[in-house]
């Protein structure tokens, strides 16, 4: 029956283009020479499913994530090097940074707001007719030491196209794999915070209700103060999330400040033969460990 199910499944790739088009903090990076030219350059990423394997491919790094042997393997294409860690690993990477954040200095509680509106907007976006989603996820954060408090707001601006034969296999995977690890796109960003996680989740859920695929989307990160013009504490919200302090952090605190601005474009989309060739490890590539089990280990 599981090779039966394994035969239904059909092959699916496209092509993913993320830019980071402002903010203050890539404004900052870019000061300190942190963010280099490569890093300030569109990041084009080959996206291919094939059964229960799905493989993310740049210039520069590839993930292959296998459901059915459940591991997700890194593969460093500038070092020559690879690392494979099985979903059980993950798990108990997550479950002992979770169990670490409450001993850590400062901790913050945060609240999430979610809201998802379609506006009637529409428009053609490389040749398919998208229309308008504007997602919001208002976070709030205390520092329970001061009792000072901050705010981020994530805008996404995300265009919906109707469904491309054969993309329902990419939300089907992601759903499989969220079962299996509790698990939602853009979930590293909150690695070792589950509430963090959980409203990351919540912002993909309300995205997920829209028939079609987001074949555009535009995603600004806000910052601001705490009320009575407070500044807005380190400790916050901003930090949860591992964001580094910018000189804007002691400006105006009730003025809104654009922390990231970025823009994710799909396109390319095919329903043809997937190659295997993209999801083998390179011949001569050495194993490794896997950097998150470094990480756990301090």
């Amino acid at each position: 029956m599981a090779l039966a199910a394994s035969a239904l499944l059909a092959d699916f790739s496209y092509q993913q283009k993320a830019t980071v088009t402002g903010g203050v903090l890539a404004s900052a990076m870019k000061v300190a020479g942190v963010f280099s030219k490569q890093a300030r350059e569109p990041i084009r990423t080959t996206v291919s499913l094939k059964g229960g394997r799905m493989a993310h491919r740049t210039a520069f790094h590839a993930s292959i994530i296998d459901l059915e042997a459940q591991t997700i393997t890194s593969i460093d294409l500038q070092k020559k090097t690879y690392s494979v860690m099985t979903f059980d690993q993950m798990k108990q990477m997550m479950d002992q940074l979770s169990q670490r954040m409450p001993q850590q200095s400062n901790p913050n509680n945060i609240t999430f707001k979610v809201s998802a509106k379609a506006t009637g907007n529409a428009k053609q976006i490389a040749g398919l007719d998208a229309k308008e989603l504007l997602v919001k996820m208002e976070m709030d954060a205390t520092d329970q030491q001061s009792g000072q408090s901050g705010a981020m707001v994530i805008d996404m601006d995300v265009w919906m196209a109707p469904s491309v034969p054969g993309y329902d296999e990419v939300r089907d995977f992601y759903r499989r794999m969220a079962a299996k690890l509790d698990w939602s796109p853009g979930s590293q960003m909150a690695m070792g915070r589950p509430d963090v996680a959980k409203g990351m989740a919540e912002a993909y859920k309300e995205v997920g209700k829209m028939e079609g695929v987001p074949v555009y989307q535009t995603m600004t990160m806000n910052g601001a103060g705490g009320p009575q013009g407070q500044a807005m504490p380190r400790p916050s919200l901003a930090g949860a999330l591992g964001l580094p302090r910018t000189q804007h952090d002691n400006g105006d605190p009730q003025a809104p400040q654009s922390l990231m601005e970025m823009t994710t474009e799909l396109s390319d989309f095919s329903a043809g033969p997937v190659d295997d060739a993209q999801f083998a490890i390179p011949a001569g590539f050495k194993k490794v460990n896997p950097e998150m089990t470094k990480r756990g280990a301090r």
